[in-house]
């Protein structure tokens, strides 16, 4: 009986203790500033955060390839920026989901600009205004 009863306890303890599968992502990001040069000459920097779904796409999300234009708005007051985020496609599984914002904060923090979101393979395009002419 005795024998019986500790059998009992350690399968409840296995059971209590067995790690579970969870089924989540966990998004690897990146957040490089870009210096945007508005038409009138005025430098504004803006953090890109740039992410991929899952972490072993780091080094891709990393590699990836920023651009941007800036024009001057219909009335000259202001400056229209559209910054694009390239994400190529990588050996783990592809394509993956992507997204990417533009702030005046690292990490998405202070005002947002744009975001957009699509996958891997695909370029993403934010276009906002900047209040510099």
């Amino acid at each position: 009986m005795r024998w019986l009863r500790s059998g009992l306890f350690a399968i409840v303890i296995l059971l209590v203790t067995m790690p579970s599968a969870v089924a989540s992502s966990q998004w690897c990001d990146v957040d490089p500033i870009l210096v945007i040069a508005t038409p009138s000459g005025s430098l504004v920097p803006v953090y890109v955060t740039t992410a991929g779904d899952g972490v072993e796409h780091l080094a891709t999300v990393t590699a990836a390839q920023l651009s941007y234009v800036a024009s001057p708005t219909a009335d000259g007051s202001k400056t229209l920026v559209t910054v694009t985020v390239f994400v190529s496609n990588d050996l783990f599984d592809s394509p993956f989901a992507t997204k990417s914002t533009v702030s005046s904060g690292p990490m998405a923090t202070g005002t947002i600009y744009a975001s957009a979101s699509g996958t891997s393979g695909q370029t993403l395009k934010m276009t906002f205004v900047l209040d510099q002419p």
